[in-house]
C-alpha cells in the first residue's frame, strides 16, 4: 500500500525563520529608521510572510511511503533542499521501536533501526484530509500490533523476538512522565503569577511567560489522555 503526503524539515525552517526575520528586521530599522505604527505593522506582517515563504520552499517536501508485509519504504517525491532524511528502506521484522509524538509546534513520527531511521516531520494546521498521512499512521500502528501479538504467542519457541516498542506509549507510562507532569503544573502556577503581579509593568517577556504557560497547558493535558489511554 502506497501512501503520499507532505513534511518538513523543523529544525532547518524555524532556524530560517527567525534568521530572516531578524535579517529583514535589522535591515529595514536601519534602513527606514523608527517607523509609525500603521506602516511599522505592515512591515512587520510583510516580513514575516516573506521570511515564512522562503523557509517553507526550503524546507517543506512531498513523500511516499509503501507499506507492505515485509517492509517500510520510504521515498521522497518532491525533496526540499534542506533536509537529512534519504531515502530508506526497512525490514519491518529489523524495526526495534517506533514513536509518534505530537509537539506544541510540530508532530514527528520516526522508525528506529539498528542501521536505518525513517523520520517523518510534519505542522499542526496540515489537514489531514488532503494527504495519506494519518491513514498510513493508523495501518502501520495496526501491523505492529499484529506483529507483536505473533511473536508473544512465539515466546517459548526458540525462534523468540523482542516486541517493537512504542517509545511515546512506554515515556507515558514512565517515572520521568509524572515528574515532568508536576514540574510542568509547577511551572504554569508560577508563571501565572508572575503574568498577573507584572500585566500592566510593560515588561516584554511577559509574552514569553505566557507562551511557556500556554506550552505546560498543552504537555499536562497530553499527559493525562495518554493516561485515559492505558
Amino acid at each position: 500500500m502506497e501512501y503520499r503526503f507532505r513534511t518538513i524539515s523543523i529544525f532547518y525552517f524555524i532556524t530560517i525563520l527567525l534568521t530572516l526575520i531578524l535579517v529583514i528586521g535589522i535591515t529595514g530599522m536601519k534602513l527606514v529608521g523608527i517607523m509609525e505604527s500603521f506602516p511599522a505593522f505592515l512591515f512587520t506582517i510583510s516580513t514575516f510572510i516573506i521570511s515564512y515563504l522562503f523557509a517553507s520552499k526550503l524546507t517543506f517536501g512531498k513523500a511516499q511511503i509503501t507499506l507492505s508485509n515485509k517492509k517500510v519504504e520510504f521515498l521522497w517525491v518532491e525533496k526540499p533542499i534542506l533536509t537529512m532524511q534519504k531515502n530508506e528502506s526497512v525490514n519491518i521484522e529489523d524495526i526495534e521501536s517506533w514513536k509518534y509524538r505530537t509537539e506544541f509546534q510540530y508532530s514527528y513520527f520516526k522508525i528506529y533501526n539498528p542501521s536505518e531511521v525513517i523520520t517523518v516531520m510534519r505542522l499542526p494546521y496540515w489537514n489531514p484530509e488532503k494527504d495519506d498521512f494519518d491513514n498510513f499512521l493508523f495501518t502501520f500502528k495496526k501491523r505492529i500490533e499484529n506483529l507483536n501479538k505473533k511473536r508473544k504467542k512465539r515466546t517459548e519457541s526458540l525462534e523468540k523476538k523482542e516486541l517493537i516498542i512504542d517509545k511515546e506509549a512506554k515515556h507515558y507510562k514512565s517515572n520521568v512522565a509524572k515528574i515532568l507532569f508536576f514540574v510542568y503544573i509547577l511551572c504554569m502556577i508560577l508563571g501565572s503569577k508572575y503574568v498577573y503581579n507584572n500585566w500592566n509593568t510593560g515588561k516584554t517577556n511577559i509574552g514569553i511567560v505566557i507562551s511557556g504557560i500556554l506550552g505546560c497547558i498543552f504537555y499536562i493535558n497530553k499527559y493525562r489522555k495518554s493516561g485515559n489511554e492505558k
